[in-house]
């Protein structure tokens, strides 16, 4: 028994080990591509919205929706290409108009094809797009240096602070389930926990770069943000339980795949994004 026992805290710490090895090495990558030009941002997204978009047509495959790879991958990726060569927006409309067309040509279940692919374009074309956008908007506003890259970091850094803050609060007085359905460990008090702790972070966070931001900008940004972040790890979540699927793939080891790593960002850096431009620095 005891022997049973020692076998199972080996395990544990030993996938604990590989996910703080795996999740340093991708923090440490990620943060040196956002302190750099937006071209290394544009690279990296053009690969990560390739790998993501064939994840997610995996799970949608589990569901016998079949839409050809190499055709969503490359109208995914028009998304960032539009934007960073400044391509008229008009070309926007490209991606789900050619879908559309695609689908009435297959003609088979039309009805799922449609709607799950124009969900896809959203969810892994325009929503993760926005990250190049943001580095952008700061590149061009000529911010110093660092203080560039901590604006452009603060919903990577926001989104573990709540994804962390939920699971501890969970862990420890979690009680009442939040979507039992759909993520069984997530509970109220971790999502009421996330919110304080998220709402804190910002305020202080926001208040450090920009000075002179108003308080319930700060402290209001902090509170939407924390629920878009658990409604962008619900989103994925309930596909993939949709799909009796626990990660969207093993590229990653113990961190699962690559659309499982940012599920939360995919809502937080957008509405950042538009948060900044229009409240936190309104010109």
């Amino acid at each position: 028994m005891r022997c049973a026992s020692g076998n199972l805290e080996a395990w544990k710490l030993n996938k604990l080990a590989k996910r703080t090895i795996v999740g340093t090495i991708l923090g440490t990558i990620t943060a040196i591509i956002l302190y750099i030009n937006p071209l290394a941002v544009f690279i990296v997204l053009l690969v990560w919205i390739a790998l993501a978009t064939n994840e997610f047509l995996r799970i949608l495959e589990t569901k016998q929706i079949q839409i050809n790879r190499l055709l969503l991958i490359g109208l995914n990726l028009l998304f960032p290409i539009i934007f960073y060569f400044k391509i008229s927006p008009i070309w926007y409309l490209i991606p789900p108009m050619v879908f559309f067309v695609y689908a009435l040509i297959k003609h088979e279940h039309y009805y799922q094809l449609a709607p799950a692919g124009i969900f896809t374009l959203l969810y892994l074309g325009f929503l993760p797009s926005h990250l190049l956008y943001l580095k952008t908007w700061v590149w061009g506003h000529q911010f110093p240096m660092l203080r560039g890259f901590f604006v452009v970091f603060f919903p990577l850094a926001f989104t573990w602070v709540n994804d962390t803050a939920a699971y501890f609060v969970g862990t420890l007085i979690g009680r009442h389930k939040l979507a039992e359905k759909i993520s069984p460990n997530k509970t109220i008090e971790g999502f009421v926990g996330s919110i304080i702790v998220s709402v804190a972070f910002s305020y202080f966070y926001l208040r450090a770069l920009f000075p002179d931001v108003m308080v319930w900008i700060a402290l209001g940004s902090g509170f939407v943000l924390s629920i878009a972040a658990q409604i962008g790890d619900l989103v994925e979540s309930g596909f993939k339980r949709d799909a009796n699927l626990k990660d969207s793939s093993r590229a990653l080891g113990e961190h699962g795949g690559f659309l499982d790593r940012v599920d939360s960002l995919l809502f937080t850096i957008p509405i950042f994004y538009y948060l900044l431009i229009y409240l936190i620095i309104h010109e």
